[in-house]
């Protein structure tokens, strides 16, 4: 089951970032004698959760789009993302706007596709 909060996600939905974060961050720096000095440090949270609704795959009705619209509204809050077996405490990316985004299938018809930015906490 793919659910976010109370609201169910189609099967077919798509996580299209789920494996394309490193849990570690790295940066590296040459001294003026040459010499490489690394810093690495694990990562606790942030990992993107990117779910798209893609054209031929998924589509969202109204109501799907007017529930994930309500809930990226609510400022900071917390939602629990089911995937599967998984569950993840996700907020939506409003760093990265915009955090959802919709566009009908055809004009006048109320099935989308589009794009949910949450991020794990």
């Amino acid at each position: 089951m793919k659910k976010l909060g109370d609201l169910i996600l189609p099967e077919s939905t798509q996580w299209i970032d789920r494996y394309e974060w490193s849990p570690v961050a790295m940066e590296t720096e040459r001294t003026l004698a040459g010499t490489s000095v690394v810093w690495s440090q694990a990562l606790s949270g942030g990992k993107p959760v990117t779910l798209v609704a893609e054209d031929g795959v998924t589509w969202y009705d109204l109501a799907v789009v007017e529930a994930l619209m309500a809930m990226a509204s609510q400022a900071g809050a917390v939602f629990p993302l089911r995937w599967g077996d998984e569950v993840f405490d996700v907020v939506f990316r409003h760093d990265e706007p915009p955090a959802v985004s919709f566009l009908p299938v055809w004009p006048h018809y109320e099935r989308f596709i589009g794009t949910v930015k949450l991020v794990a906490g």
